[in-house]
């Protein structure tokens, strides 16, 4: 018994001694902190008949997205990536502009337009800011989406049936040291 224990005493010591190195608390000033947050911008699904009856050729509709109110995301955003998903059913073509309004409703930001088929059920398209590169995006408040025929002069009628659906979400990427 008392070997056992004296062998265990030594192998504690052998193993608490043989593997130290020192501490380098310096690398914690190396370490940069990169979260990402993604949130839902808009979503919809119009019917033609809001083409049709009153006669239309294009919907506005306008949300609120004030992310950029809190003081760390605005001074730690790095990046922000749209990302939308449309389904059209409607046998017609579309565009979809979306706009990034400041609190007097001016834009400061235009996103590329997209142009989607008849009938296409499956149009998936990413747009990527940097904002580092484009600071005056962190003045955005509200999001303005227009939805208008590609051919205005011909519009709608009640035999262009179907709907067009809009998924729209927002991923804002952070970047802070300690």
């Amino acid at each position: 018994m008392f070997r056992f224990t004296r062998l265990s005493i030594y192998l504690a010591v052998f193993f608490l001694f043989s593997c130290t190195q020192s501490l380098d608390f310096n690398q914690i000033e190396d370490y940069t902190a990169r979260p990402a947050y993604t949130t839902t911008l808009t979503y919809f699904s119009i019917n033609s008949a809001a083409f049709v009856s009153p006669p239309s050729t294009e919907i506005t509709e306008q949300t609120n997205f004030e992310i950029f109110q809190n003081s760390f995301v605005r001074n730690n955003s790095v990046r922000l990536d749209f990302e939308f998903e449309i389904i059209n059913e409607i046998n017609r073509d579309f565009v979809l502009e979306i706009n990034l309004l400041d609190a007097n409703d001016n834009t400061i930001y235009q996103l590329q337009d997209l142009n989607i088929d008849a009938n296409d059920r499956d149009f998936q398209q990413t747009e990527v800011i940097d904002i580092t590169l484009n600071q005056n995006v962190k003045n955005f408040i509200k999001i303005e989406v227009r939805l208008r025929l590609e051919n205005p002069f011909i519009p709608l009628t009640t035999s262009d049936a179907g709907n067009i659906f809009l998924k729209s979400a927002g991923t804002i990427y952070l970047e802070t040291s300690l």
